[in-house]
């Protein structure tokens, strides 16, 4: 059962993004089709192309428009994970054997790349392609915010407001854009558009910001990755940086993040320190920020019955254990 079966109206149209995207992903080369098969298959809630779906119901909805750009974004999105698990030479995400890892790193790169121009051929059907421009910012200020990332490796100095920014075109922006676009498919007015790209602005920031404390205390089970494997990584996080500004024994933390190269053990000493401060309340107060600020575009919004969905999708990424 999916996430969206409490909602008829929004479930209708997610099984016809599903039936786009597989549609979208057959290929004449097998090792292309297979290789995007085995990620779209591994499932999720799509909250991404839900929030078009959603977007695009507070006006004049189009359900050809609102499901073909819907279906885009979750292509752009698939296509920034092959290339993620790339870089990370990841072994799995959501339990499955990523596409670097099964069937090598080149044609893991041309599967995402074959990813990406999917989704502009099916972005390009709707009002002329005028969505290009929209894509085609985004990706670039993805590939800025993964370089940023990229260029911060193992810099334990990153302040809160740097993370915050690096964390805004990684994660939260194709929330925010999924939003923008669901609405102005349906002609929604500015304040609307607005507010909507607002609300996926700041649930996508919480949702990343959720996902780096699930990094520090989920078991490996859950989070489909070893607990710690940002920090193993070179990538520090929130709860991390929280605890190196905040606690009077950080010598010690970066005593150990100064070794040329970290075990699994001093992983495991680094989290008993970020458990040990105060870096994971410090981090679940900012997540809790991001909440609030995504609610509050919610109440600028004229009565709708999707608000409820919206504001039920916020419960639901508080609790999120996974």
């Amino acid at each position: 059962m999916s996430y969206w079966s409490k909602y008829p109206d929004i479930e209708k149209e997610m099984t016809k993004v599903e039936e786009l995207l597989d549609q979208a992903v057959r290929s004449r080369r097998k090792i292309a089709e297979d290789a995007s098969l085995d990620l779209l298959k591994a499932g999720g809630k799509r909250i991404r192309p839900a929030l078009t779906i959603i977007s695009a119901q507070y006006g004049n909805y189009d359900s050809d428009k609102a499901v073909s750009m819907a279906a885009a974004l979750e292509l752009f999105h698939m296509a920034t994970l092959i290339h993620d698990d790339i870089i990370d030479n990841a072994k799995s995400r959501r339990g499955i054997e990523t596409a670097q890892s099964k069937y090598g790193k080149d044609v893991a790169v041309y599967t995402g790349d074959y990813l990406f121009s999917k989704a502009f051929l099916l972005a390009a059907k709707v009002n002329n392609g005028e969505k290009i421009i929209h894509l085609s910012k985004f990706i670039k200020a993805i590939c800025e915010g993964e370089i940023e990332q990229y260029a911060s490796k193992y810099d334990h100095s990153t302040s809160v407001a740097t993370y915050l920014k690096r964390i805004k075109y990684k994660t939260a922006l194709l929330f925010a854009l999924c939003c923008q676009i669901g609405a102005e498919t349906a002609d929604c007015d500015v304040k609307t558009t607005r507010n909507l790209r607002r609300f996926g602005m700041a649930l996508g920031t919480a949702f990343q910001i959720k996902d780096d404390l699930l990094d520090v205390t989920s078991e490996d089970a859950i989070i489909g990755k070893p607990a710690g494997n940002d920090i193993l990584e070179g990538i520090y996080t929130l709860p991390l940086l929280y605890t190196i500004k905040n606690n009077k024994q950080h010598e010690d933390i970066l005593k150990l993040l100064n070794k040329d190269s970290l075990t699994k053990k001093d992983v495991t000493e680094i989290i008993y320190f970020i458990h040990k401060s105060n870096g994971i309340e410090d981090t679940r107060k900012m997540e809790e920020r991001y909440y609030q600020k995504a609610l509050d575009s919610l109440s600028r919004l004229s009565s709708h019955r999707n608000t409820q969905i919206l504001e039920d999708l916020v419960t639901n990424m508080r609790d999120r254990i996974k």
